[in-house]
């Protein structure tokens, strides 16, 4: 007569783990989390280093002029330059009417020889700046200036064109811990029509509106088209 075994597992079943991210996800998030931090007032001071990118030689001296919107304007960057509906130009830009000497852009302080007190002096210290100064643009709880302290400081943004399309537009990188207000958003448009009439004849820039890129902690983004005045709605 055949007879029937059965088995019976004294252990538990294993419980599927989740993969782990990986060292490039980690870095980014870190980044990003370590810039929102700086740009908050945070006295963290691990910023990773976006310079081993090799798009980030495009974007370095706007992110250098422009701190807080530093996440910003990298992720935003590689997104229209490479991202599925890839702009056919993409240009880093400063929106101001006071643009920085070259001389001023190309200034460099060596500090491979400072001790690790003195660094976190100077890192301390720039993080103070930031808290006071006008750099902090739009920040919840910041007392930045308006239309006028804008026009004077100037903004982080990006000039593209879309694929197959005349115009070129502006592209304005923020933070989510970002908050334009409406006086702002003036100084933004006023900044865009300047930078329009200098351009050269045949460089046509859209003035009716800008997009807001949005960046998430988790690198994601979201676009908002700003415009000017009324707007129909669109069925």
């Amino acid at each position: 007569m055949p007879s029937a075994s059965s088995s019976h597992s004294t252990g538990e079943a294993p419980v599927p783990s989740l993969p782990e991210a990986s060292p490039h996800q980690l870095a980014k998030r870190q980044q990003c989390d370590a810039l929102l931090d700086a740009e908050a007032g945070s006295t963290s001071t691990s910023l990773g280093s976006p310079a081993a990118h090799p798009s980030y030689p495009a974007v370095a001296p706007l992110c250098k002029r422009y701190p807080t919107q530093a996440s910003a304007i990298f992720q935003t960057y590689l997104d229209l330059k490479n991202g599925a509906a890839a702009w056919d130009v993409v240009e880093p830009l400063a929106l101001s009417l006071h643009p920085a000497s070259t001389a001023e852009e190309e200034t460099v302080e060596d500090l491979s020889g400072i001790s690790d007190a003195e660094a976190d002096e100077l890192i301390q210290a720039r993080l103070q700046a930031l808290d006071a100064g006008p750099g902090r643009l739009g920040l919840v709880g910041a007392d930045a200036g308006g239309e006028d302290e804008l026009n004077k400081t100037g903004l982080a943004a990006i000039k593209g064109r879309r694929k197959d399309a005349k115009a070129y537009e502006i592209v304005i990188p923020l933070t989510i811990t970002q908050h334009l207000r409406p006086t702002q958003l003036n100084a933004i448009f006023s900044l865009v029509e300047a930078h329009a009439a200098s351009c050269p004849p045949g460089e046509d820039i859209d003035t009716s509106h800008v997009l807001l890129a949005i960046i998430a902690p988790d690198s994601t983004l979201v676009y908002y088209v700003v415009s000017q005045g009324m707007v129909k709605p669109v069925n």
